[in-house]
C-alpha cells in the first residue's frame, strides 16, 4: 500500500521537508487520517526524524478519547510501518511524485465525472489547472510554488458575478453591501457583551437559509448553547416558544437546519487541525468564534506575533478550502463605550489581524447605558466592493437576531 510507504518515509525530517508541501490529508483513506496529523504534529513540534515508538505516543497525546477497538487497529497500522521497506532519498523523491501525480489523476477523475454528470460550476479550466499542477515536477523539487492564473475571460467574468454568493440579508447593510464570496476572510469585533457572537450565530442561520454547509467552531460557549442560539436565531423565537411549537421546531430542524449545520466544541484545537477538516470536508462557511484563543504552531518572542500567524493560517484555510471564514475577535479596551468600533482596535494586534482580513465588521452601541439593543455596525475594512461606513440596527439577544 503505497500511502502507508508514504507514511514511513514521512519520520524521516529530510523527506518530510520535501513532502510537508505537496502532501495533505486528502490523500489518505479515512483509518490513516489521524497517523498523518499525528505525524505533521509531531514534525511541527519536535523539527527531527522520529522513530515507530515516539510517533505511537505523539498519536496518543493527540487522540486521548479514541474507542479502545480504533486506538487498537491504528495503533496496529502504526506498528507495522516498522516493517515497510523504505527507499533511499532520490528514490524515496519519485515514490512521492508519482504519489502525487496519482492522486492528482483522481482529482482529475472527479472533476470530468462532474461535468458529464452536468454540473454547472465545474468548468474546463479547472481540469486545466489540476493538469498543470501534476506536470510541474519544480513542487516536489523545492523549485517555485507559485500557481499561474490560466482562467479565460468567461471564467474570470463568472467569479466576478458570482462575489457575493454568501448574502447578508440584513437591511440596511445589504444595501451597501450584498454579502461575501468563497475565499473571503472577515472578522467580526466587539467589546465583550456586545453581541459578537450573536452576530455570528445571525449570520450562520442565513448561510443555512441559503442552503449553505456552516461548520461552526465554539471556543468560547460550550458548543450545545451555541447551537441551540443559532436554532432560535432560525426561528426567531425565545426558548420557551420553541419548546411550545416543539413538532414543528422538531421537523423543520431535521429537513432544514441538520444537513448544513455543523457546530464543534474546538477548546484546545489547533489552527492546523481546523485546516485539515476544512480540507476534507468542503464546507461552504466556517466560522471561528475567538480565533485569537486556538493554537497555532511554533514559538514567538511577543503575542502580537503569535496572533498574525494564527490569522495567516486562518486566511490560508479561504484559499485552500475554497470556502468563507468568518472569526470573531475581541477590541482592545480603546473600543470601550464607543459607538465606531473599527480595526485599529483589535485587542494585541493592530495591524497583523487586520492585514489578513478582506471585511472587518465593528459593533458598537450608541451610549453607555444599552437601554433597548441597538447597535451599530461599522464597516472599515472592506476589500469586496470597497464600501466603508455604518448602520444602524437591532440586537435581540433572546432570539439570537440582528435585524434592521
Amino acid at each position: 500500500m503505497i500511502q502507508k510507504q508514504i507514511l514511513a518515509l514521512c519520520l524521516y525530517s529530510e523527506f518530510w521537508k520535501d513532502a510537508k508541501r505537496i502532501l495533505n490529508i486528502k490523500m489518505f483513506p479515512k483509518e490513516l487520517n489521524s497517523i498523518f496529523t499525528a505525524i505533521s504534529d509531531a514534525h511541527k513540534k519536535y523539527e527531527t526524524s522520529f522513530n515507530v515508538m515516539e510517533l505511537l505516543l505523539v498519536h496518543r497525546d493527540k487522540f486521548p478519547a479514541l474507542p479502545q477497538t480504533t486506538r487498537n487497529e491504528i495503533e496496529d497500522v502504526i506498528k507495522s510501518l516498522e516493517l515497510v521497506k523504505v527507499p533511499h532519498v532520490k528514490l524515496a523523491k519519485d515514490v512521492l511524485y508519482n504519489f502525487w501525480k496519482r492522486d492528482k489523476a483522481r482529482e482529475l477523475g472527479e472533476k470530468a465525472i462532474d461535468i458529464y454528470r452536468g454540473k454547472d460550476n465545474i468548468t474546463f479550466g479547472e481540469l486545466q489547472k489540476i493538469i498543470d499542477d501534476a506536470t510541474d515536477k519544480e513542487k516536489i523539487e523545492g523549485g517555485a510554488t507559485y500557481t499561474i492564473v490560466n482562467e479565460d475571460i468567461d471564467e474570470l467574468l463568472k467569479e466576478a458575478m458570482t462575489d457575493t454568493e454568501f448574502k447578508f440579508n440584513l437591511d440596511p447593510l445589504s444595501l451597501n453591501i450584498e454579502g461575501l464570496s468563497r475565499g473571503h476572510f472577515g472578522i467580526i469585533l466587539a467589546r465583550p457583551e456586545l453581541g459578537k457572537t450573536t452576530f455570528a450565530c445571525h449570520l450562520t442561520q442565513e448561510y443555512i437559509r441559503q442552503k449553505k454547509k456552516v461548520v461552526y467552531w465554539a471556543n468560547e460557549e460550550p458548543a450545545v448553547r451555541i447551537k441551540l442560539r443559532i436554532l432560535q436565531s432560525y426561528f426567531i423565537r425565545e426558548k420557551h416558544e420553541m419548546v411550545t411549537d416543539i413538532k414543528y421546531c422538531r421537523k423543520i430542524y431535521h429537513q432544514v437546519i441538520k444537513p448544513y449545520l455543523i457546530v464543534h466544541d474546538c477548546v484546545g484545537t489547533d489552527i492546523d487541525e481546523i485546516m485539515d477538516y476544512a480540507e476534507l470536508n468542503k464546507p461552504d462557511v466556517i466560522v471561528i468564534d475567538q480565533l485569537d484563543k486556538i493554537k497555532v504552531a511554533g514559538s514567538y518572542d511577543r503575542g502580537d506575533e503569535r496572533l498574525k500567524a494564527l490569522y495567516v493560517q486562518a486566511r490560508e484555510i479561504c484559499k485552500k478550502a475554497n470556502c468563507l471564514v468568518w472569526a470573531t475577535s475581541q477590541a482592545s479596551y480603546n473600543g470601550e463605550n464607543r459607538q465606531l468600533i473599527t480595526y485599529a482596535m483589535l485587542d494585541n494586534s493592530r495591524t497583523g489581524k487586520a492585514g489578513e482580513a478582506d471585511f472587518i465588521i465593528g459593533i458598537g452601541k450608541p451610549s453607555e447605558v444599552d437601554t433597548d439593543g441597538t447597535r451599530i455596525l461599522n464597516i472599515s475594512k472592506n476589500k469586496v466592493n470597497g464600501w466603508h461606513g455604518y448602520v444602524t440596527c437591532k440586537m435581540d439577544y433572546t432570539k439570537g437576531r440582528f435585524d434592521p
